[in-house]
């Protein structure tokens, strides 16, 4: 199982984690993949975006300083 975390950084100090599953580690999963494209769109700029599953998060993006993923492997451990 792969999980991506999203960490927002806003220009009021503040920092969102938002995990998504992913199909890969190496790639993006969509919403992730939507945010940075919205976040790199002068037309987009003084907007939001809004982030839905297990936990819904709205970011208005001229709030944002600084956007990273990790993308970390979860292993099922084998009962012995």
């Amino acid at each position: 199982m792969v999980i991506q975390q999203l960490t927002i950084s806003l220009r009021g100090g503040q920092t969102v984690v938002v995990p998504f599953n992913a199909e890969k580690a190496d790639q993006l999963n969509p919403q992730i993949e939507a945010f940075m494209q919205a976040l790199g769109d002068k037309q987009k700029a003084e907007g939001s975006f809004l982030f839905q599953g297990a936990r819904v998060v709205l970011v208005r993006l001229a709030d944002v300083s600084a956007a990273e993923v990790v993308s970390l492997i979860r292993k099922e451990e084998k009962a012995e």
